[in-house]
């Protein structure tokens, strides 16, 4: 059994999603039990001096310290990625290997009048109510299944406000500094670099238009019905493949262009955030207080090829995910809800 330990002067806490008890804490004094292919561990801290910045890995096996690992700045060069780390004995000779997958969260680079004001904060608030009306991609999928107009489009989004639409649900995705409402395509889902910024004739023309603005679509639909916005980060597949292996936008710089963009011009509008990516939901929540998010899950899946990070096709995995990191909550995929009605229905 082995037990991982990590150090360091800003007195990181972890997070073990595959337990009951998914709150970030303090370490335990020995380290925490780490089983292969079934523990997920998540370690974070807070720094204000990133390049003297050091994580110090302690490997036990039961009691006994038998390895230790050092992540010093130099190999953590990028805001986001993988980087794989020698484990010395305690005689200094290198035993084996260790993989993390890490990630830099800056703040938002706002007015701190605006970052630090709670008069309005949302973030973790959800009143119970009536079940809510919510239209998807505005009045439908258009190019999967019949639609009445064109999805994520100003006109689709307005007309479901108008027919008494609750909230209207659309994809968010940026391109070139630019955040864009995203159209998918079938026969394009896993190649989105044909997509392109439009041009200032394009932008004025009437709301049937594709990829009209963030700031547009905020400034034309009725302040009355609420928003939420799927955020679209590539990902990478289980089968090894890519959703869109050219986007190479940082994903501080991906979210921070959707947020300043919202907060300044969504007004009274009630906003929802939502991702598969549990990565970028953690910068949403991180960056600002002002809007709930929430994770959007997969599970197990005869639809669509599942998404590598298992925090988005495990269910657990993603609860717990998004209770310790102060998410709103969870929305699962249909598929898997109809799959455990029916095994109940099918049970003793």
């Amino acid at each position: 059994m082995i037990r991982f330990r990590i150090r360091t002067l800003c007195c990181p806490m972890f997070q073990v999603l595959s337990r009951e008890d998914p709150i970030f804490g303090q370490q335990y004094v020995n380290g925490s039990i780490f089983r292969n292919k079934i523990d997920y561990l998540i370690f974070k801290t807070h720094t204000v001096s990133l390049e003297h910045l050091a994580f110090r890995i302690e490997l036990f096996h039961e009691m006994d310290r038998i390895g230790i690992a050092y992540a010093l700045p130099a190999a953590l060069p990028d805001l986001y990625g993988k980087a794989t780390f020698p484990i010395i004995s305690l005689r200094n000779i290198p035993i084996g290997q260790i993989d993390i997958d890490y990630m830099l969260v800056k703040s938002l680079p706002v007015d701190r009048s605006i970052r630090d004001n709670v008069l309005v904060s949302w973030g973790r608030y959800w009143r119970k109510r009536t079940t809510l009306e919510v239209g998807h991609r505005g009045m439908g999928s258009s190019y999967t299944k019949m639609a009445v107009a064109r999805e994520n489009t100003i006109h689709s989004l307005s007309e479901a406000a108008r027919k008494g639409a609750d909230y209207v649900e659309f994809d968010d995705l940026s391109l070139d500094q630019l955040h864009l409402l995203h159209l998918e395509h079938p026969d394009e889902h896993l190649n989105m670099a044909w997509r392109v910024t439009p041009s200032e004739e394009e932008e004025d023309e009437d709301d049937n238009n594709p990829f009209p603005h963030l700031r547009k679509v905020l400034d034309s639909v009725s302040l009355d019905v609420g928003f939420n916005i799927e955020i679209k980060y590539p990902m990478k597949l289980k089968d090894g493949t890519h959703e869109c292996p050219a986007y190479n936008m940082e994903r501080n710089d991906f979210v921070d262009v959707i947020l300043r963009t919202v907060i300044e011009y969504a007004g009274r509008r009630r906003v929802i955030f939502s991702s598969f990516d549990p990565d970028v939901c953690s910068l949403i929540t991180l960056k600002q207080h002002i809007y709930p998010v929430m994770l959007l899950v997969v599970g197990p899946t005869t639809r669509y090829t599942p998404f590598q990070d298992i925090r988005c096709d495990c269910s657990k995995l993603a609860v717990n995910f998004a209770a310790g990191n102060g998410l709103l909550g969870v929305n699962f995929h249909s598929e898997e809800l109809l799959q455990v009605s029916a095994h109940r229905q099918s049970g003793p």
